[in-house]
């Protein structure tokens, strides 16, 4: 990326590595609430998101019955889908009303690791939380 050129003197050469910043890829931030599936063009773009918001209104012991009615999601199934689309990270939202005791949101949380099988971090959000991804994204990898 860039030319080089000449200086102002001529006595000289200005390299483009001497002067530009490294190149970071854009952050990728992805919100899907109140569905049961997932459409393959918003999956795509849903690919590689280093934040992944995703419902989580049910959970597994709930049924494929309820799950079906209701039109939502399991939080298994937000873990499966976030490692599938290789999400840095998974934060799960819109839980059921019941979803208020800190039991419960770590039972959701244990059914999302479950599904995610250990490719992406698995969070839970809240109101009004702030979150800060760094420029070219995370990276988990390079922290252990």
């Amino acid at each position: 990326m860039g030319e080089s050129v000449p200086t102002d003197d001529g006595t000289g050469v200005v390299k483009p590595e001497q002067v530009l910043l490294e190149e970071l890829r854009a952050r990728k931030l992805a919100v899907l609430s109140d569905h049961r599936r997932v459409p393959p063009p918003m999956a795509g773009l849903c690919r590689n998101a280093d934040f992944l918001v995703h419902e989580a209104t049910l959970r597994m012991e709930d049924g494929v019955d309820k799950i079906k009615i209701r039109g939502h999601n399991t939080a298994e199934n937000a873990g499966m889908f976030g490692g599938d689309m290789g999400c840095e990270v998974v934060a799960l939202n819109h839980f059921a009303s019941k979803a208020i005791s800190e039991e419960v949101i770590e039972s959701l949380l244990a059914e999302a690791r479950h599904g995610n099988r250990n490719r992406s971090q698995i969070i839970s959000s809240y109101d009004f939380m702030e979150v800060w991804i760094p420029r070219g994204g995370f990276n988990f990898d390079s922290a252990s």
